[in-house]
């Protein structure tokens, strides 16, 4: 990489003055460089990174202005310093406006010349500065979204195209890994050109931080040809750590005509590297959570079963056939992971049902049925102001409403009841037909079958009823693993197909 000391080009057609320039710049902290000829210092300027351009504005048979034309265009945010023996007030303001930072009139005192170029570096400082400064937008903007129920992929595929505009890399990557077993956890990128994609996401690039803890990018290089023109190609790698372990690495290819990046473009990307950090543990966090809690709600939903003789097994069974019928219609995973907890938890209200009313195997009093049909709303109860369990709630309150509105507990019908207590009473009913009883066997298929069908549209919504048969023509519902026997499917084939074109969804409570 280029020394990041400033780069000061001086242009004038005297001899006398370049010397005199460069040998009175010497003692400051610059890689100074002079032309008497114009058109060698504009071929300079398009082969070299340029920090401030002096130049004289009457140069033989060019001028100044060409010189300022040909360094904003190459380096736009390079200083340009004019210098005249004959000023006029609408020559400086010509310069001005084309670009230049400032006017200086000849003969003016070294002093003077050095302090503009001081003036002159340092707001080139504050303008590269924003960048970083603008970057922190981009992190807050990251930051911010990451609590908004957005996927961690699409998160860190906003902190790769932050890097990707504020660096203006080609390609851009993130491999992240498991830091004990170096497994990779997954790749993200962002590539203009597919090529690209193999050179960022090489997992060879974490080799050089596995035995570091180091957090400092490792920056390579190399001269490549683009389009026929010479370009240095510059391959950045930024270590993502996390409590002082390796997670994963940032990679970014850039392709410019100079061997250059600037610290406050390694600032930016070490500021979106801390965002990806952020998110990554985050989630680690997240799911560390989730894992618990998933694991109490089996226990719960473990506990509720062995107080119920009738239906061991019949939580998990549910809610595999109501996954499969979620899939069908397209559901995306988080909603997915939200059926499985209702799933779990929708018969958590018979907790507050006595073993004598839950296990009695003769018909029930009517006072008892009372008791029984009210498990919904003492689950709700049950479940009530915790915020983890709200995706349980339209499971838990609506498994038991009818399609023809003579369900319980509020009575719904058609559309005003959710989607998911609809689709929970197929798979529901389906299994309670099928499984065995303490006093009874498993009844076939076809029997689970007639029933859905003959109770379509009145217990169950026709669609969903659709869906779910459709799945067990194609063979989706696997019975064998699921009640441990084979069933003969060529009567499916017999039925009258009636696809659903619509499964109609209301808003969960």
């Amino acid at each position: 990489m280029s020394k990041l000391r400033p780069q000061v080009l001086v242009v004038d057609d005297e001899v006398y003055i370049c010397k005199i320039v460069v040998e009175s710049l010497s003692s400051e902290n610059y890689d100074v460089v002079s032309f008497t000829d114009p058109a060698k210092a504009i071929a300079h300027i398009r082969e070299h990174p340029i920090d401030l351009v002096l130049t004289d504005l009457v140069i033989g048979e060019f001028n100044g202005v060409q010189v300022l034309e040909a360094t904003r265009a190459e380096h736009n945010d390079a200083v340009v310093i004019l210098m005249t023996a004959h000023p006029t007030i609408q020559t400086a303001i010509s310069v001005l406006r084309k670009g230049a930072y400032d006017f200086l009139v000849k003969p003016f005192k070294l002093d003077a010349l050095k302090a503009a170029i001081r003036r002159g570096l340092s707001h080139q400082k504050i303008q590269r500065d924003n960048v970083a400064l603008k970057s922190q937008v981009e992190f807050l903007k990251v930051a911010n979204a990451f609590g908004s129920g957005i996927p961690v992929d699409k998160h860190l595929q906003m902190v790769l195209s932050s890097c990707k505009a504020e660096l203006n890399a080609s390609a851009t990557s993130i491999v992240e890994i498991e830091p004990k077993s170096g497994e990779i956890v997954r790749k993200l990128h962002d590539c203009d050109d597919p090529s690209m994609v193999e050179v960022v996401l090489d997992e060879t690039l974490l080799l050089q931080f596995t035995c570091s803890r180091s957090t400092k990018p490792v920056v390579r290089s190399e001269h490549v040809t683009v389009d026929g023109s010479p370009k240095i190609r510059v391959l950045i790698s930024q270590p993502i750590l996390i409590r002082k372990q390796l997670h994963g690495v940032i990679n970014l290819l850039v392709e410019s005509r100079f061997d250059r990046i600037r610290p406050g473009e390694m600032d930016v990307l070490s500021i979106l590297t801390s965002s990806a950090a952020s998110i990554i543990a985050n989630n680690i966090l997240y799911e560390d959570v989730q894992q618990s809690y998933m694991q109490a709600i089996r226990a719960l939903a473990a506990a509720i079963e062995a107080r119920d003789a009738c239906t061991a097994g019949h939580t998990d069974r549910v809610s595999r056939l109501a996954i499969v019928i979620a899939e069908a219609l397209g559901w995306e995973e988080s909603r997915i992971d939200d059926l499985r907890v209702g799933c779990m938890l929708h018969d958590i209200g018979k907790i507050g049902v006595p073993d004598s009313i839950l296990n009695k195997a003769d018909k029930l009093t009517e006072e008892e049925l009372e008791t029984m049909i009210s498990h919904p709303m003492v689950g709700l109860k049950i479940i009530h102001g915790i915020d983890l369990l709200r995706p349980a709630i339209p499971y838990i309150s609506a498994h038991h409403e009818r399609y023809d509105g003579n369900g319980y507990p509020r009575g719904l019908a058609g559309d005003e009841i959710p989607i998911e207590g609809r689709l929970l009473a197929v798979a529901d009913t389906f299994d309670a037909i099928l499984s065995d009883r303490p006093y009874r066997k498993g009844a076939p298929l076809k029997v689970a079958v007639d029933e859905l069908i003959k109770h379509r549209g009145t217990q169950f919504d026709p669609e969903l009823v659709d869906v779910f048969i459709g799945l067990l023509k194609a063979g989706k519902v696997d019975l064998n693993d699921l009640y441990g026997r084979d069933e003969d499917l060529s009567f499916l084939d017999e039925l009258d197909p009636e696809p659903a074109t619509r499964v109609s969804e209301t808003e969960s409570v």
